[in-house]
């Protein structure tokens, strides 16, 4: 705006200053006369030099002498007739395409009026038309390029295909990556476990896990869509969104379950079978409710979370749950108070809109407290572990200085409790678990490949006394035994009768036997 007036009044002094020597020539816009039209029109005998084009639009004298009177072509009535304001734009009807302004022809039209050289008036219309162009250019580069560029697309759930996005809720609804922590700590469990490794029993026993924690993750979350929509960690879940109907999500969860329970039934054994249904029990009965209670839900999960290593164990030694079983289940409900409690610190005023009872909240000194202490228990056990005979004395070693910054961790996070402190247990707690498995996993003391449960006995029971100098095995002498039992009868016959059978059963090769 200060621009333009600027340039107003420098094109006013210029026409002021030439007006004396134009006066012959007409008036200073020659463009000015079109205004007559949209005007009231003005007598003949008034000149259109008469008209001073500034706005004031006062009449102005022809010049003559001092104390002259005005010449006769201008009467004193139309001297004394009030000027006319001639207005900066015309007031026309407005149309319904904007006007077409020639830039270098309305420069062209100023410059004449005004007595402008014609260089100057050429120099800037040329710089006026470049510029203009190089703007109509420019605009026109961009409209181009927007028109080459392609739409972009922005990926979402609702562009898969029906059976590809519905397979995604059901992955979304199991939690998947509880899901996957949960089956990897299954798998811990059966690796390290004392026995022979079966391919098609881990993959039952895997597959089986899979679907019965999928199972449990969606019914807690059919529990909990009212709750979990007041909380941003878990708004945008596929119950709270309506990708699902919770109808349907009682369904996924009931053919997962029976499906899953049926394959650890079937295909593994008993045993593993009742654990998944009782972790699926406690944790969509017991657990879930209990979070709008009591705090004990965090001992109640931690429940939750160290079954699953033993349905591995269980799965790979037929049932059979030893000393090492209960100390590698020790260290996954020890390992819970650390890693939850941390990770509940930083969403506490989450869980407190949403109306769960958690340690964070309404015990925060007790939260932190309780964290450190189970990192010291996951050091106990660890030294346990050996003295058992579970695994051998460098797993207490190799764990030492790994479950000590782990504590180290946990009394920083009691001292301080904050949320830098608990952040950093939190995310050691993800590497810690998973180097403690595999520590357990090198150096756990029996290791079976392939052998079966008869061979594994007869490894177990024969001593190195049955061999002789050449390393043969030697027939064990059952003779005695089986006479002893056979005392009474004193019968031969019955001796004969006993040692035959048995003998086969003995030989563990019997190509490289000495009668």
């Amino acid at each position: 705006m200060h621009k333009f007036l600027a340039n107003g009044r420098l094109w006013c002094e210029v026409v002021r200053q030439n007006a004396g020597s134009t006066s012959s020539r007409g008036p200073p816009f020659g463009f000015c006369s079109r205004l007559h039209d949209v005007v009231k029109p003005i007598p003949a005998a008034v000149s259109s030099s008469h008209i001073f084009s500034t706005g004031v639009g006062v009449s102005r004298k022809q010049h003559t002498s001092a104390g002259e009177e005005p010449h006769d072509d201008v009467s004193k009535a139309d001297l004394a007739r009030p000027a006319v304001a001639f207005p900066l734009a015309a007031a026309v009807q407005p149309s319904h395409q904007a006007p077409v302004v020639d830039a270098k022809a309305l420069i062209s039209e100023i410059s004449k009026s005004v007595g402008l050289p014609a260089s100057a008036a050429a120099a800037a219309a040329v710089v006026t038309a470049t510029t203009s162009a190089k703007r109509n250019a420019a605009l026109s580069k961009e409209a181009a390029e927007d028109a080459k560029e392609e739409p972009v697309v922005v990926a979402s759930i609702t562009s898969l295909p029906g059976f590809s996005r519905l397979i995604y809720h059901y992955m979304m609804l199991s939690k998947i990556r509880l899901t996957s922590l949960v089956v990897m700590t299954t798998m811990a469990g059966y690796a390290m476990a004392p026995g022979a490794f079966d391919l098609g029993t881990f993959l039952l026993c895997s597959a089986g896990t899979t679907l019965v924690s999928g199972a449990a993750n969606s019914i807690n979350q059919v529990i909990e869509t009212s709750f979990d929509a007041q909380m941003a960690r878990t708004r945008n879940r596929v119950l709270v969104k309506g990708h699902l109907s919770r109808l349907h999500a009682v369904g996924f969860a009931l053919g997962a379950s029976t499906i899953g329970c049926s394959m650890l039934y079937f295909g593994v054994n008993e045993m593993t079978a009742a654990l998944g249904a009782a972790n699926l029990i406690l944790y969509t009965s017991i657990y879930t409710p209990m979070k709008r209670y009591s705090i004990l839900n965090t001992w109640v999960g931690s429940f939750v979370g160290a079954i699953p290593p033993l349905m591995g164990w269980a799965a790979c030694t037929g049932g059979d749950l030893g000393a090492g079983a209960w100390i590698l289940a020790g260290l996954l409900y020890c390992w819970q108070f650390p890693h939850f409690n941390a990770l509940s610190w930083n969403i506490r005023p989450e869980y407190l809109k949403a109306g769960y009872k958690m340690m964070a909240n309404s015990h925060p000194a007790l939260c932190t407290r309780v964290s450190l202490r189970h990192t010291g228990f996951i050091t106990g056990l660890s030294l346990l572990a050996p003295a058992l005979d579970v695994t051998n004395w460098w797993f207490a070693l190799e764990t030492l200085p790994l479950n000590a910054y782990f504590a180290y961790l946990a009394w920083d996070f009691h001292q301080k409790a904050d949320s830098k402190s608990s952040r950093k247990l939190f995310r050691f707690s993800l590497l810690h678990l998973p180097l403690l498995m595999a520590l357990f996993l090198l150096n756990k003391k029996y290791w079976l490949f392939g052998e079966s449960k008869e061979a594994e006995t007869l490894a177990l029971h024969v001593s190195g006394d049955t061999k002789d100098k050449t390393g043969e095995y030697l027939v064990p002498n059952i003779v005695t035994e089986i006479g002893g039992n056979t005392a009474s009868t004193g019968s031969i016959k019955a001796i004969e009768d006993s040692l035959l059978p048995n003998i086969a059963t003995v030989l563990p090769t019997p190509g490289k036997q000495k009668l």
